[in-house]
Order: structure tokens, then C-alpha cells, then sequence
């Protein structure tokens, strides 16, 4: 099949989005499908655009052997609405640049959010004749109206409307975790029919246990320490001033060290507390390409991931857990919901309720002084990625479920294209 994946967010951004975006293209094309990506230039989470990307409209490359079409985009970091709003629509629109370039796709496949792409996923669809399939990485509008970053009622309602017409339009709708799933169902009235799941899967080859890196050890002054790591976006939804007050709280453990790697709205913030507070127990790295980052696991003892105490949240599955677990590292989870069910069930880490700093401090020390469960606890989490969550596993279960759905039922797509010859006639 030809597929034409449309997002917002891809490498060289480092982000949750981008891994799964980037490794869904990748692994489509691996399993012999033709496989084009529609992005924005690149610029998050900085607010940014790149180097080498700035004053061009579009952009046309090609990364691991697959062909990118990239268009401007309004940069914006701010949490406020007006730039945010402008950083979404502006690439709505300027995707459509790609119309042409993309050919005749078979399958139109968005990542929401941003909810409004999906309108442009639908343009694309209709014109083109082809399945479109909204794939639901996050709840919106549920999860705007929980953070607060939206108070009109007015504004929320439309965004309601807006999402029960694109679920009625999509093809299929897809689910990254259970608990997307069953919100769809059962709080959205998607028919189960149309529901695809595609969970967050790693990369198990790039992402296994591996020796010390001693020149990243070196380079950044940590040899002899027990590094605790935060990798990933720098932002609201992940509370990550625990992190400081569980680092302040260890300051009389010289050997133990937080790090954080990555960027987002809040480094500034949290850099700024540090410098105020004298952390000598806390390092910030720049974010790193995906394949750099087994150098950063090879140093760590465990993974933190922590998440605000929001209903949203109860079905999220960070995906930064998965690269720590397939690389033999513990996750030390701060958060409810699914990814704590699946962390105890595997004992693969530690579970911890949210934005609770002293069991945080707790579950660090236990950690740091009980190698043989650290080991433990990574052993059963590589286990738990090479049997459920390597990328070539979740995609060919993917592939094989679309495809018997549309050998099902094929009538829709013909009839479709048949409109669409007819009124280019």
C-alpha cells in the first residue's frame, strides 16, 4: 500500500511524537509499503526554526530512505493560546503544498494533536480518494480543558463539534494505549469497527543493555555517581519540579545525581531554580538524536518519568519508559493509570503516586543501593519490550488488522476514487 503520513512534529525534533511518527515510517517501509511524510519545518520544542530550515516555504529531503516534504510553520514555545493557535494553523495550511508531491496514497494517516491537522488529513483524503485514519496520541479537546490553557466555554464547545465530525469522517480512528480506546468508545461513540490500536513501540536493537559509556561518564563529570534520568520534553504535563525538590532532598548523597536531557517550555524555569537553590546534585543536557541516547542509558540507574495528577493522564503511556526498559534500566514511574499497570505487572519498575516527593526520595534510594533489584527490574523490562513492544511486532499486528478491514469491506475506497476520476473529467 501507499502510504502519506501527516504530522506536525518529526525528527530532527527530539519528542514522543516524533519517535513514534519516525519509527512507524520506518517500519511500514521495512515491511515493503511506500511511504511519504508531510511535516513542518522543524522547530519544536524550542520555538525555533532550525538551522538550515529558516526562510523556506518548503522543504524537500529525504531521511532514512524516506521521502519529507516539510513546510513553513509559525514557530511558538508559549503555552498562550494566540501563538499556539497560529503554530497549528499556520501548517494546516501550508501541508496542503504538498498536494501534488504526495501522488495517489492509498491510506491517509494524521497524528492527532494537533485536533485541526486532522481537517487537512480529511481535504487530502476526499481529493485524493483515499482511507484516512485519525490516529489519537491524546485526547483533545479533554486534555486543553483539563490543563487550563483554554477557559472559554465557547471556544471548548466548538472543539468538541469540530472532534465528533472528524471521528464521524476518519476511516478508522486509531488508540495508542487501552485507555484511549476505551474512552473512544465508550465517552466518544466511535464505533469499535472503526478503531485501529497502535501502541508506542522501541526499538530493540538500537535500545539494549549495553556496557558504561566511559567518554559520556567523563564528559560530563559523573564517573562514580548513580545518575537517575529524566530524557525527554521539558514541559507542564510532566511536574518536573518533583525532580528538584526529590534532588534537594538527596543533597546528602553525593553519589547520586538527577539529570535531565532534552528541552521545553519549563527548562528555563527549572535551570533557574537550580542557580537559586545551588543544586550541585543536578545536570542539564542538551537533547540528542534517538540513536545517541543508548550512551545515555548505558550511565543510568533508573528512568524517571513523572506526570501531573490529571484524569488525562490515566491513559497515557509515556513513551519515554520504553527505550530505559528495552536498554535493561528500571523505570521509576510517578503517575497512575496505564503505564503504572503495565510497569507493575512486569516488575520492570517502580510505581509511585503522583507529584509525591518522599517516595520519590524513597524508591531513588532503594534503587541506587540494591544493584541485584535495579538488575532485576531491567531484566524483566527488556523481556517485556522484545515480547509486546518492538516496532516490527506492533506494526505487522497493525498492518494485518487495516488490511483484513479493508479486504472486508473494499466498496469505499473504489467508490471514492470513482468519484474523484469523474470530476477531474
Amino acid at each position: 500500500m501507499k502510504f502519506v503520513l501527516l504530522t506536525q512534529y518529526y525528527p530532527p525534533e527530539v519528542g514522543g511524537a516524533q519517535v513514534l511518527m519516525s519509527s512507524f515510517a520506518r517500519e511500514l517501509q521495512l515491511q515493503g509499503h511506500e511511504v511519504r511524510v508531510i511535516t513542518a519545518v522543524p522547530n519544536y520544542a524550542t520555538g525555533k526554526i532550525f538551522d538550515g530550515y529558516r526562510n523556506r516555504l518548503t522543504v524537500r529531503e529525504t531521511r532514512e530512505g524516506i521521502p519529507v516534504f516539510r513546510s513553513w510553520v509559525y514557530p511558538a514555545q508559549s503555552a498562550r493560546l494566540i501563538p499556539r493557535l497560529a503554530n497549528y494553523f499556520t501548517f494546516c495550511i501550508s501541508s496542503l503544498l504538498a498536494f501534488s508531491w504526495m501522488g495517489n496514497p492509498d491510506i491517509v494517516f494524521v497524528d492527532s494533536p494537533p485536533l485541526f491537522l486532522s481537517l487537512t488529513a480529511l481535504l487530502i483524503a476526499r481529493l485524493k480518494g483515499a482511507r484516512w485514519v485519525m490516529n489519537i496520541s491524546d485526547l483533545w479537546p479533554d486534555a486543553v480543558a483539563e490543563s487550563g490553557m483554554v477557559d472559554s466555554g465557547v471556544l471548548l464547545a466548538l472543539a468538541r463539534e469540530l472532534e465528533k465530525f472528524l471521528y464521524r469522517s476518519a476511516d478508522f480512528v486509531g488508540a495508542v494505549t487501552e485507555g484511549i480506546h476505551k474512552i473512544l468508545v465508550n465517552g466518544k461513540g466511535v464505533p469499535e469497527s472503526k478503531i485501529l490500536f497502535l501502541p508506542i513501540g522501541v526499538d530493540t536493537q538500537l535500545f539494549q543493555p549495553r556496557s558504561a559509556d566511559q567518554a559520556l561518564l567523563s564528559r560530563h563529570s559523573l564517573s562514580g555517581k548513580s545518575v537517575f534520568l529524566y530524557a525527554g520534553t521539558l514541559g507542564h504535563a510532566q511536574g518536573l519540579p518533583l525532580l528538584l525538590e526529590a534532588a534537594d532532598r538527596l543533597r546528602f548523597r553525593q553519589d547520586i545525581v538527577v539529570a535531565f536531557v532534552g528541552d521545553g517550555p519549563v527548562k528555563a524555569r527549572l535551570l533557574a531554580e537550580c542557580a537559586r537553590r545551588g543544586f550541585s546534585n543536578v545536570i542539564f543536557a542538551d537533547p540528542v538524536a534517538l540513536t545517541e541516547m543508548p550512551r545515555w542509558w548505558s550511565i543510568s540507574k533508573a528512568a524517571l518519568v513523572t506526570l501531573t495528577d490529571q484524569a488525562v493522564h490515566q491513559s497515557a503511556r509515556p513513551s519515554k519508559c520504553l527505550p530505559a526498559l528495552s536498554s535493561g534500566v528500571p523505570v521509576l514511574f510517578s503517575g497512575r493509570g496505564e503505564m503504572a499497570r503495565i510497569l507493575s505487572d512486569s516488575q520492570s519498575g517502580i510505581v509511585i503516586a503522583p507529584e509525591q516527593v518522599e517516595p520519590l526520595v524513597a524508591c531513588i534510594l532503594r534503587i541506587a543501593d540494591d544493584p541485584a533489584l535495579a538488575h532485576g527490574l531491567g531484566e524483566n523490562g527488556r523481556k517485556l519490550c522484545e515480547e509486546q513492544f518492538s516496532w516490527h511486532l506492533v506494526v505487522q499486528q497493525w498492518l494485518a488488522d487495516i488490511t483484513s478491514r479493508i479486504n472486508a469491506d473494499p466498496s469505499r475506497i473504489v467508490s471514492q476514487r470513482s468519484a474523484v476520476r469523474t470530476s477531474r473529467r
